[in-house]
């Protein structure tokens, strides 16, 4: 029983390695190529990112403050019609805060209480984006993140991107074959490799340094959205 399994397993096996070799004979001759698609385009949105950190003896008089504060944050936002679709708690957290100490071997003991809010907020106007981080930092706001600027509609980019790797794919097989006098054949596969949406953050200066500022000035600039293909063609 034992030798009949094996002879079996070696016959399956065999019979595998021939499908393989036909089935690449098969397919013939192929020219495999990669192709890359760039939109350039200036962002009209962008993701803010404020809060306020407050600390105090106890954790009930840390998080009044804070509430406080937020509330102040939430009016600025009313008044320069940011909705609330496009505002989003991203971390609440309270904590002791320790101290220890000199010369003290025992336990650090708490020395009071941190509350901090952050909030998320996406600005769809970028003309009222300067306004908007001068107004929350002389609201109360100490915690002012980066600036994440994108697209509304990104998909219609991404998809413009895609359709330009495809020609680019394409342009780079026509380039191949007739450099080596064959003819280009049906395309056998087509699969995207990656599609690429650059966001760098805009570092913002500290809430000390705004609190008698101007409108905080924005360089909106702008952005590439990438997209890469690979594509297998058939020779003639």
């Amino acid at each position: 029983m034992k030798h009949f399994t094996a002879l079996s397993s070696l016959l399956l096996l065999a019979l595998l390695a021939l499908a393989n070799t036909a089935n690449a004979s098969d397919m013939g001759a192929t020219v495999s190529v990669t192709g890359e698609g760039v939109v350039t385009a200036v962002p009209d949105m962008a993701m803010v990112s404020t809060g306020v950190t407050t600390e105090a003896a106890t954790p009930e008089a840390a998080l009044d403050a804070n509430t406080a504060a937020m509330n102040g944050l939430m009016k600025v936002l009313d008044d320069l019609d940011i909705a609330a679709k496009d505002r989003q708690t991203s971390n609440f957290n309270i904590s002791p805060q320790y101290r220890r100490e000199r010369n003290d071997t025992g336990s650090p003991k708490i020395d009071g209480y941190r509350v901090s809010n952050q909030l998320t907020i996406r600005v769809r106007d970028l003309d009222e984006l300067g306004a908007l981080l001068d107004a929350l930092v002389k609201a109360g706001s100490n915690q002012l993140g980066n600036i994440r600027f994108d697209f509304s509609e990104r998909g219609k980019l991404v998809d413009k991107a895609r359709q330009l790797a495809v020609a680019d794919a394409r342009k780079r097989a026509e380039l191949y074959v007739d450099a080596a006098d064959v003819d280009l054949g049906d395309v056998l596969s087509i699969s995207e490799s990656g599609v690429a949406v650059p966001r760098p953050p805009m570092m913002m200066r500290s809430a000390m340094m705004a609190e008698s500022a101007a409108d905080v000035p924005i360089a909106v600039g702008e952005s590439e959205i990438r997209a890469t293909v690979h594509m297998v063609f058939e020779l003639d």
